[in-house]
């Protein structure tokens, strides 16, 4: 099998894409050549290998995933999210749109040209057919969490390349995700298991973690939005939490698990994220790979080594994630405790993700050839140059407006150059994940279920599992949550933080409350604090004029810009508009709520 990261370049030029309304402009691709292209093989691999090029990756430039979440509560950005704040308007969703039809009319091409002979489809052949059922999934699920009730590309639309023949109707929301589904099971049903290409392919495992994805998605979506103006026609919540189940049964029995190997606790969970290579690592089900050889690399370290959390101005990961881990005898934190003034403190005795999702005491930016690992203590002259703190003295990209910077996926090895970290793009743990949250909404929550969800999760980075009790001090939703709702969400947000699930989560639980009027915070810059007093005076003063703190002396960085805090507006932006092109191309189509 050919090196996916080589063949992705090369397959980029197969096919030109185009949106919905772009198709009456567009030259009809020649059926004599399409017809022969798709027949053998190799044809096969090489076309499929083209589809692998719209999976997340780590980009060249920049951070990709890893600062996604300034559109959440995970991240304060200088360059805050738009959607967040409400300034979304009727265009916003073209390229969202564009891009996922664009995909999905490349996967069906292959599907309307795919003319391998039965003698010559062999299980490899198959498995390559299951992974464009595969993509094709994908796409409409990234559709359907942008727009909720889309039309369904299951056809190679250029055969109805007219505006009579482009009249296609959008299916409501609970009809994609069946579709959806279907799909993924047609994939499980041709798809090589992960062990046959070590999780660099789309395989079995993969489409089944999706799968259960879709389904909680969509169940939890109609649940917490069954009275308001994003509700499903029909409520099958329950239909669709069973399917995580479903899903989730046969999956356990695939003998895939958590992968544990590490010295210290949290070692585990680190190396999912700063390995270069992740092949032995069943829990990490599809995953991509760079190579400085193979000319396949990225930014991500190097942005890492100097502290920057959004290459696109000053951020700092949120004090409302930091309060989010338990300690690690697996006791509730009290955010108001004084302790957690000092910031050193914060870090100690807490959950090792804790420790391996945020730059803390000792933790290095990179090698330690190249950075100082960081360490506070009151500054003098003699002790310049062991000192080094969170960058809140620094400018542009580099600043920290929080305090708290990145420190998952940084590889300690790296020291200048092109990075090669590989980026996980489906695990197992969010299967388990997805399986507790799914038996704790259905009322099917029980021992059983917490040793093979909760429980390994905590039991890898060796957190003591304590049976769930109510929490004073967890987010309000605005609704009540059960005990273990809340360690379901917790643990969801303590084990995906940065990784791009966060806005996913907070849309489809009704999250509003813990956007609207809400702006991220950081940790206590007071003049008593540690971490202001490891700077030297001249950089205090320029701390001082450049970052607002809260009347109790904790960072509030955007204050000044955002004195509401976030203006999202709960009646629309759940879902992004329908762009007007394509409702100007298409009537039967109706607009998103309130847009």
């Amino acid at each position: 099998m050919k090196k996916i990261y080589i063949l992705a370049l090369a397959a980029a030029s197969v096919l030109p894409f185009s949106s919905c309304s772009d198709f009456l402009d567009r030259e009809p691709i020649t059926k004599p050549e399409a017809g022969t292209f798709l027949t053998g093989a190799i044809q096969v691999e090489n076309y499929i290998n083209g589809l692998y090029m719209t999976l997340p990756s780590f980009p060249k430039f920049g951070l990709g995933v890893r600062s996604e979440e300034k559109n959440s509560d995970n991240i304060v950005a200088e360059k805050y999210d738009q959607r967040l704040h409400g300034q979304y308007n009727q265009f916003s969703g073209a390229s969202d749109w564009q891009t996922g039809y664009q995909n999905l009319r490349k996967v069906n091409y292959f599907f309307h040209y795919y003319n391998v002979p039965r003698d010559l489809e062999n299980e490899d052949v198959l498995s390559l057919k299951g992974e464009a059922y595969f993509f094709r999934a994908y796409w409409h699920f990234n559709l359907l969490k942008k727009f909720g009730s889309i039309p369904v590309m299951d056809s190679f639309w250029d055969e109805n390349a007219t505006v009579a023949g482009l009249q296609i109707p959008a299916r409501s929301r609970n009809e994609v995700a069946k579709f959806i589904l279907q799909d993924l099971n047609e994939a499980k049903l041709l798809l090589h298991s992960r062990s046959k290409y070590s999780g660099i392919r789309v395989n079995k495992e993969a489409a089944m973690v999706l799968a259960m994805n879709v389904a909680l998605y969509e169940g939890t979506w109609e649940k917490y939005h069954a009275s308001d103006g994003f509700a499903a026609p029909v409520n099958e919540f329950g239909y669709f939490l069973g399917e995580v189940i479903k899903w989730g049964d046969e999956l356990f029995k695939s003998g895939i698990g958590l992968y544990k190997t590490g010295i210290y606790p949290g070692d585990a969970f680190a190396a999912l994220f700063n390995s270069k290579d992740l092949s032995a690592m069943d829990e990490v089900l599809l995953w991509r790979k760079y190579s400085n050889a193979e000319g396949a690399f990225h930014a991500v370290n190097a942005n890492l080594k100097g502290g920057i959390v959004d290459t696109e101005g000053a951020a700092g990961i949120t004090q409302s994630l930091v309060d989010n881990y338990l300690n690690a005898d697996g006791s509730f934190i009290n955010p108001k405790n004084e302790k957690f003034k000092d910031f050193k403190e914060t870090f100690r005795g807490r959950d090792p993700r804790l420790i391996q999702t945020v730059m803390n005491e000792g933790a290095k930016y990179a090698s330690a050839t190249t950075a100082r690992p960081m360490h506070l203590e009151v500054w003098s002259e003699s002790r310049d140059k062991t000192i080094s703190a969170p960058k809140l003295e620094a400018d542009g990209s580099a600043r920290s407006l929080t305090g708290y910077h990145i420190r998952l996926g940084i590889d300690t090895t790296y020291v200048n150059g092109n990075c090669e970290t590989a980026l996980p793009v489906i695990r197992y743990a969010e299967a388990l994940l997805a399986y507790a949250e799914a038996a704790a909404e259905l009322g099917q929550w029980n021992e059983g279920v917490a040793e093979k969800t909760l429980k390994e999760l905590r039991g890898r980075v060796e957190v003591t599992y304590v049976a769930p009790a109510k929490d004073a001090n967890f987010p309000d939703f605005g609704y009540e949550l059960t005990p273990v709702l809340q360690e379901i969400r917790r643990e969801r947000r303590s084990e995906l933080a940065l990784q791009g699930f966060r806005l996913d989560d907070l849309m489809r639980w009704k999250g509003e409350k813990l956007i609207v009027g809400q702006r991220g915070k950081g940790a206590y810059v007071g003049d008593d604090s540690i971490l202001f007093q490891s700077f030297k005076p001249e950089n205090q003063v320029k701390i001082r004029e450049r970052l607002t703190l809260d009347d109790n002396g904790w960072a509030d960085p955007l204050s000044g810009t955002l004195p509401g805090g976030y203006q999202f507006h709960a009646d629309r932006d759940y879902l992004l508009p329908v762009p007007p092109s394509e409702l100007e191309l298409n009537k039967t189509l109706v607009q998103n709520p309130k847009w």
